[in-house]
């Protein structure tokens, strides 16, 4: 049996440190960019350069900007979303048209959007969102039980 966490952490990290060394943020002073580019503070920054571990979710957006991520497939890697919402997110993108410039959608219609029917899929859906818009916790409970190694 593997070890899910382990597993888990394993699988972000090879995701995002090699984006992070292409993007020179393991370079002298990288660090510190990594800080402002990001959000996150040094501590969290030190814990994810040294595969310690993954940061909270709120900051998934910024790390997916500053890696040139997706960030579901941050979601993913990090064991947040099962790897099944990246391949409808791909399918939806690839065969449905753009949505840029069409308003603001509820949380209930994205998820209906991108195929999440599932009781399970749908409340992590939701979950998330949530988090990632009306997160005011700073840092108190870094990276969640779910992005816990």
């Amino acid at each position: 049996m593997t070890d899910a966490p382990a597993e888990r952490t394993r699988h972000f990290f090879a995701l995002v440190l090699p984006a992070l060394e292409e993007a020179g943020y393991t370079a002298y002073g990288g660090q510190q960019r990594l800080v402002a580019d990001t959000g996150m503070n040094k501590s969290t920054v030190s814990r994810l350069l040294n595969r310690e571990k993954i940061p909270h979710v709120k900051f998934f957006p910024a790390l997916a900007r500053v890696t040139g991520k997706d960030p579901v497939e941050l979601l993913v890697a990090a064991g947040i979303l099962p790897p099944e919402y990246l391949e409808s997110q791909q399918t939806l993108s690839e065969t449905g048209p753009s949505q840029v410039g069409s308003g603001s959608i509820t949380p209930e219609e994205a998820a209906e959007r991108l195929g999440i029917h599932d009781d399970v899929g749908r409340f992590t859906f939701f979950a998330v969102v949530e988090k990632l818009t009306h997160d005011d916790e700073g840092e108190a409970n870094p990276g969640g039980t779910a992005a816990q190694a």
